[in-house]
């Protein structure tokens, strides 16, 4: 009996150490395609190269369930404020607006399921409802695939998201997202109108010697 008890404590602390692993290599390995983290900022730039915006996760709160929504900061000329949250497997969008437009505002009751947390290849969801701008809009979208994207930031793997808009006029965006870096390409097609963005530089990129 007394040589049995060491192998068994022996035993039990591989299993723990296992199970400890398996746990932390879960939580390392879990996508995160739309990263929130307050201070965290993106600067894209127009694929004919003439313009850029920046995007930066100005604040943080907690409410009252628990959650968390973050205040994100769009530069674009304007200024575009957005609060989002994630919670039961959805990026959520809870409202934007222009803060130097008065009434140019969007509260999204229930939240705007904006993307799918994480990303899968093949998921669809719809959503109908009004912009900042108070028109009516029939967004449709589709996770299509994995693909590798080169931008001005680098190349990444990144998932691809086709969403056809119908509002004032129809259009198709197809946006790339690269797994802990978020939104990495951007290109929108209404026709005759066409325009794309893509990332330039990111605050937390990691520097190569």
């Amino acid at each position: 009996m007394n040589k049995i008890r060491p192998l068994s404590t022996a035993a039990l602390a591989l299993w723990l150490l296992t199970i400890g692993a398996d746990a932390q290599k879960s939580a390392v390995a879990a996508p995160d395609y739309f990263p929130l983290r307050v201070g965290d900022s993106w600067t894209y730039r127009s694929t004919d190269g003439d313009t850029e915006h920046t995007i930066k996760v100005l604040s943080e709160e907690k409410q009252a369930d628990g959650a968390i929504r973050y205040l994100v900061e769009k530069l674009a000329g304007a200024k575009v404020l957005t609060v989002f949250s994630k919670s039961g497997g959805w990026v959520l969008m809870h409202s934007e607006r222009y803060p130097e437009h008065e009434g140019l505002e969007a509260k999204y009751e229930p939240a705007k399921q904006y993307l799918p947390d994480p990303l899968i290849a093949g998921t669809k969801w719809a959503w109908k409802g009004k912009d900042s701008a108070q028109t009516d809009l029939d967004e449709n979208h589709q996770v299509v695939d994995v693909e590798d994207v080169t931008v001005l930031a680098g190349k990444f793997r990144a998932m691809k998201v086709v969403s056809r808009i119908v509002g004032a006029a129809p259009m198709t965006r197809t946006n790339w997202y690269a797994d802990g870096v978020g939104l990495v390409k951007s290109e929108t097609d209404g026709g005759q109108i066409k325009y794309g963005w893509e990332l330039a530089d990111y605050s937390f990129k990691k520097k190569t010697n």
